[in-house]
């Protein structure tokens, strides 16, 4: 795992063995600071996730078909995918939201999205990431794994109905696999397989957070589910 960042690596190899990639760069810190203004006047006191804003403003639907996000996973699935949903995560240093900490959990347990492997999710770090801001884990090589039995967990506003309460569809991690940490800087991006086991920290830092662009994407005819509240829809992004 040490090569992860090594551009000169395989990226599709690297996925197709590890279940995730780390782009980085993708996004300038000015490109960061723009997408962080815009979604700065739709939190919430407590800092919530926002979904969907897509659709109603132009520049984060352009950034949902940003040529360098698309072209990326255009690569890794071998064709030209189709986008299903967006969210914004402030995990905002102090706030509600911050002692937030995903179960291991696996993406396409919500998604639904069949066949197996036309499901992924990008996340672009608005800011630097690790463990003490509330960064996030995986466990490499556990997108080969079917959806796992898993423990049903609410994964929207979930901290409305307790102070205890964290999301995730939580499974149970077979021994083979191993966590690993993962530290990405401001303007990177991480792919993650839908079937690739993961979940993230408690954001305990007194003043860094951790805001996070996340988008879902899926290959063209696949079917999925279309959720309570991620209302995914089918997006073409070419």
């Amino acid at each position: 795992m040490k090569n992860q960042y090594d551009p000169r690596n395989d990226q599709k190899e690297f996925y197709k063995k590890n279940g995730f990639l780390v782009i980085w760069p993708l996004l300038s810190p000015i490109e960061c600071k723009r997408i962080r203004t815009i979604y700065q006047p739709y939190a919430d006191k407590n800092f919530a996730a926002v979904k969907n804003i897509d659709r109603r403003l132009p520049e984060i639907h352009a950034l949902l078909k940003d040529p360098r996000i698309v072209q990326v996973i255009d690569n890794l699935q071998g064709c030209q995918v189709d986008a299903l949903m967006t969210q914004y995560l402030y995990k905002e240093a102090g706030s509600k939201y911050a002692s937030q900490a995903w179960k291991p959990h696996q993406d396409n347990s919500y998604a639904v999205v069949t066949p197996y492997g036309a499901h992924l999710t990008i996340n672009i770090l608005i800011e630097d990431m690790d463990p003490e801001n509330g960064g996030m884990y995986i466990y490499p090589g556990s997108h080969v794994e079917p959806i796992l039995p898993f423990v049903p967990t609410p994964s929207f506003h979930e901290k409305d109905k307790g102070e205890d309460a964290n999301p995730g569809n939580l499974v149970e991690i077979p021994e083979k696999y191993q966590r690993f940490n993962l530290i990405i800087p401001q303007g990177g991006m991480l792919v993650l397989h839908g079937h690739a086991i993961h979940g993230s920290y408690p954001n305990l830092s007194p003043i860094r957070s951790r805001p996070m662009f996340s988008a879902t994407y899926c290959n063209p005819n696949a079917e999925y589910a279309i959720g309570k509240n991620a209302h995914r829809e089918r997006i073409c992004v070419h």
